[in-house]
């Protein structure tokens, strides 16, 4: 069935600079698959004049039982993950591209007020996305008047579905939302949308296991980490192309469904709405 919200939906505003900070947060199961497209697209907006830099952040090593799931190779077995894409993409293309091999950090971003940062959250833990979510946290002190300096778009997913969201901010009052004239240019957190995202799941809280053991534990598909790339990247390109007009998307392999949860103003009321009704002044 249509959506019609897509018809009244407005097209996200973000802020218009020169300097762009793309941040791959987990380099596993998704992550490895959207760095491709991460890369590309920072490529391309270079040969436009800007200046795009590529940061990469995951502890972990290439293991042989990656080598299925993930975008990496046997030859890469043994090299740290975040190192091995790093140099795949400045070699091939250029790319000013740097690997932290280690947790996220959110005192790692370099804030400017010219700079535009965009966490891309490929984590599959609580804890990884609470560090995410922090980055935002760290730079509320804009004013309501300042376009958002930090996006974080969230990917995850379950044995055979997965969710993408798009947020900005951790501010619950649905006035700070307000689209206006210009329209959309500031989206609550994928954390506001989601909460459960921050809750541990159970193997979280009883196990020590690897990315590449959890999948196997939930049997997941093998292309559902292919599809959450898939759908994460057309969210980059539309952004920077200044058409994107979704905030959320959801997708379901086995029954071949997806719905996207549109930008208009009831939409983000709705949202809030859900997390603290008692406390929003009614949209």
């Amino acid at each position: 069935m249509f959506n019609y919200d897509y018809l009244q939906a407005s097209s996200l505003i973000i802020k218009q600079t020169d300097s762009i900070d793309f941040w791959l947060v987990g380099a596993g199961g998704t992550g490895s698959w959207l760095s491709y497209h991460i890369a590309r697209l920072a490529r391309s907006l270079g040969k436009l004049g800007k200046k795009v830099q590529l940061a990469i952040a995951d502890p972990d090593i290439v293991e042989e039982a990656n080598i299925s799931r993930q975008a990496f190779c046997d030859k890469e077995i043994g090299l740290p993950k975040a190192q091995a894409l790093a140099l795949r993409y400045s070699i091939a293309w250029g790319v000013d591209a740097t690997a932290f091999v280690q947790e996220f950090d959110p005192k790692l971003i370099r804030y400017a007020y010219d700079k535009l940062t965009i966490l891309v959250g490929c984590v599959d833990t609580a804890a990884g996305r609470a560090a995410i979510n922090q980055a935002l946290e760290l730079n509320q002190f804009y004013s309501r008047s300042e376009m958002p300096r930090v996006w974080y778009l969230d990917c995850g997913n379950h044995a055979a579905a997965g969710q993408i969201l798009l947020g900005s901010s951790l501010e619950t009052d649905p006035e700070f939302y307000n689209f206006g004239g210009l329209g959309c240019a500031r989206l609550p957190s994928p954390m506001l949308q989601a909460p459960d995202l921050l809750k541990p799941k159970p193997e979280e809280l009883t196990n020590n296991l690897s990315c590449a053991e959890m999948a196997v534990l939930n049997l997941q598909s093998e292309s559902v980490n292919v599809r959450v790339a898939a759908e994460a990247a057309d969210f980059l390109y539309r952004m920077a192309g200044g058409n994107l007009k979704r905030f959320a998307t959801y997708f379901d392999l086995e029954s071949g469904m997806a719905r996207s949860i549109y930008i208009t103003q009831r939409s983000v009321c709705a949202v809030l709405k859900s997390i603290a009704s008692e406390t929003i002044t009614p949209c």
